[in-house]
Order: structure tokens, then sequence, then C-alpha cells
């Protein structure tokens, strides 16, 4: 083929050479090799940090709560209803009626204070006897032990009062509602039994003052 152009025709150039590809290199280590060069890497997004607490209120500690589990919810108070009522009375000339609830009984205040002055009358009349048997030599022992029987003798006297009024309250009201009659009996037993202790405690003062 000649190189020489005919006049009118346009001169046929031979293509150009393909350049050579570079050699296929190993990926570095770390370097993902599905991405080329040139294109931006997205990046990591840093973790937010919590935020402060607020001014008065302590840092929550602890293990935050696994995601999917709920929170455990307060046990719910006991239901606190009325007792069950014993008798219904309708009311008249409406559709509703009255319930009637039991009440329990109490205890009779009249019943537990003879029973302690009953007990606290013993007591003195103890001490009576004491100062007696002590102050008789003396010459003191029966004046002190007089002032102490005064005493115990009004304090025996109360819890017998008090034992009766007790005994009284208990039966106008009924047992249903007041208890305590075996108190009031206790108080008065010991009210009586103060007032012979009280007795007897003197003579035997007066009798060791005497024959001393």
């Amino acid at each position: 083929m000649s190189d020489q152009v005919e006049p009118g025709q346009q001169p046929v150039y031979p293509p150009p050479a393909t350049p050579p590809q570079p050699p296929a290199y190993p990926p570095a280590y770390g370097q993902n090799p599905y991405l080329t060069y040139g294109q931006p890497q997205p990046q990591a997004q840093p973790r937010p940090y919590p935020p402060p607490p607020q001014y008065g209120q302590p840092p929550q500690y602890g293990y935050p709560q696994p995601y999917g589990y709920p929170q455990p919810h307060p046990p719910r108070p006991a239901a606190v209803g009325l007792p069950k009522p014993i008798a219904f009375e309708a009311v008249a000339g409406t559709p509703f009626g009255l319930a009637i609830v039991g009440v329990a009984p109490t205890a009779s205040g009249p019943s537990a204070a003879s029973l302690v002055t009953g007990v606290g009358s013993i007591l003195v009349s103890l001490v009576v006897g004491c100062f007696g048997a002590v102050g008789a030599q003396d010459g003191w022992g029966p004046t002190v032990s007089g002032a102490f029987a005064v005493l115990a003798a009004l304090v025996g006297f109360a819890s017998m009062t008090l034992g009766v009024v007790g005994l009284r309250q208990i039966q106008r009201a009924g047992k249903d509602r007041l208890t305590g009659r075996g108190t009031a009996i206790a108080g008065i037993v010991c009210g009586s039994l103060g007032l012979l202790l009280t007795l007897a405690a003197m003579g035997i003062a007066f009798s060791l003052f005497t024959t001393g």
C-alpha cells in the first residue's frame, strides 16, 4: 500500500496506540478493594454524649435497660374496702338502700383503768408495810406509813369505783360493742386487796411501835 494520497482524498492515519495498563497490586491492609480511588468514603459519626444531669438531681448510675424488655411496674396497693354488711334497710320512696356494717367491739376504758389502779394500790400497801417495820424502832414508822396508807386507800377506792363503772358501761352497751368485763372484775379485786393489805400493814406498824 502506498502512503501517497491522491488529490481529493482525506489522509488515513493509524489509530493511536493504547497506553499500557499499570500492574494490579493487591489492596493495602485495611483498605476496601471494592472502593475506587478518588471516591469519598463515609466517615463514622461520633457517639453523642449523654446530657448532663439537671441541677439538684443526682446522676443516674447502673446499667441501661436492655432493649425490648419493659420496665417493671411498682406493685399496686391492696384494695381497702368496707367490711361485709350484716343487714340492709330500704329507704322509703327511693330505689336505694342502707347497708349496715358490723363494728368490732372495743375495750372499756374504765375497766382498764380499774386494773391499773388496783395494782398500784397493792404496791403502795407494800410500801406502807416496809416503812412501818423499818421506822418502828425510831418512832417515825407509823407517821410515814400512815401517809402512804392514805394514798393506798385512795388508789384502792378509785380502783373499785372504776371497776363498777366499767361493768355498768359494758352491761348497757352489750358484749358485742364493749369488752373488758374480766378486766373490771380483776381491778375491783386488786383494789380490795390493796385496801386489806394497807390495813394489815398499818396494824403491824402500830404493834411494832408500841412493843418497841
